[in-house]
């Protein structure tokens, strides 16, 4: 069980149909199979864990354990909703929403597609941090400028992105709740060129991290293990089991096993949303007149790392628990 609260955040928004405040507003969202996964995984562990969102769920749809609360307390809806028809992001309105919530609480920071697999840091302050590129044209050029990320800790070179998760603590809480003012006061503005670009909250946290002479910034491979950057195929956690035999180098970044994630991981980010959305859903095709997801669950390989992630959190029904989630989405 983790005490400190926990902080998700889940509205959706579509640009071509979302014309309207208040059909917006009013408008019941469902939880996909994949979020239902993430969720269970909080409820599995006890977690203290609360679901901030605009719009209400269908019935059913948000499992018992996890508290859902209206995000217009934290930053006004109809705000919110001006600035994603200026074209500004909703994953923009949820950093701004999970930040101002955690600084208040001293909470934990985290995305809807990070599955939890073990109980976490009992820490006052802790980051996550990502893979970063090593090598190709892309790679961080480290230096003064772009200093690694370590705190206090020589154990590793520190040559990592930050991300979420994070734990705010005393020390950064006033830090935390100023970058999120920072970004609603920016969300209500135009979008212009430079302005909170897809990487902007990370960027602020690393400043935040070099400040934050106590807290601890944990490896990749205890949070965020899998590169956001790895996008093939299906994406990287739908691959057959064999891409994840920890033999694989990617642009200088060993990837792990299945079996070390398994055993160090708290967290695995999996950056799935993006990865799908990438792939204009969840990268299945299918000649049967079902929906994608559907597919895609029963088709997903026993021994991938989703595969045994949904039946180390569901049990051996996981697959047909998960179909049935995305028919009753189907039939709503």
């Amino acid at each position: 069980m983790n005490k400190n609260e926990i902080i998700l955040f889940w509205s959706t928004f579509n640009i071509k149909t979302d014309k309207d405040y208040i059909n917006w507003i009013n408008k019941k969202i469902n939880i996909s199979a994949f979020h239902l996964l993430t969720l269970t995984s909080h409820i599995k562990l006890k977690n203290n864990t609360t679901l901030y969102s605009y719009q209400k769920f269908n019935k059913g749809q948000v499992p018992k354990g996890i508290k859902i609360k209206d995000a217009n307390d934290i930053f006004n809806s109809k705000k919110a909703f001006d600035s994603l028809i200026n074209g500004h992001s909703i994953a923009h309105i949820s950093d701004a929403v999970r930040l101002n919530v955690a600084s208040k609480k001293n909470g934990i920071v985290m995305d809807m597609d990070a599955i939890v697999l073990k109980e976490l840091p009992k820490l006052d302050s802790w980051y996550a941090s990502m893979p970063a590129k090593l090598t190709g044209g892309m790679a961080p050029r480290w230096g003064d400028s772009h200093p690694p990320l370590y705190i206090n800790d020589n154990s590793w070179d520190g040559k990592a992105l930050a991300s979420f998760p994070i734990k705010v603590s005393d020390k950064t809480k006033k830090d935390i709740e100023k970058l999120s003012l920072k970004i609603i006061k920016t969300l209500a503005e135009p979008i212009k060129k430079g302005s909170l670009a897809w990487n902007y909250v990370l960027w602020s946290i690393k400043d935040i991290i070099k400040t934050d002479k106590k807290g601890k910034v944990f490896k990749p491979i205890y949070f965020c293990p899998l590169p956001a950057w790895l996008r093939k195929g299906n994406g990287y956690s739908l691959e057959s089991p064999t891409r994840l035999d920890g033999t694989t180098e990617l642009f200088g970044y060993k990837m792990p096993s299945i079996t070390d994630l398994f055993i160090k991981s708290f967290v695995i980010q999996h950056f799935f949303d993006s990865a799908a959305h990438k792939q204009g859903g969840y990268g299945v095709t299918s000649n049967e007149k079902e929906n994608n997801e559907i597919t895609f669950w029963k088709n997903l390989h026993k021994n991938s790392l989703l595969g045994l992630e949904a039946y180390f959190i569901l049990g051996k029904d996981w697959r047909n628990k998960l179909i049935e989630r995305e028919i009753q989405i189907n039939k709503k």
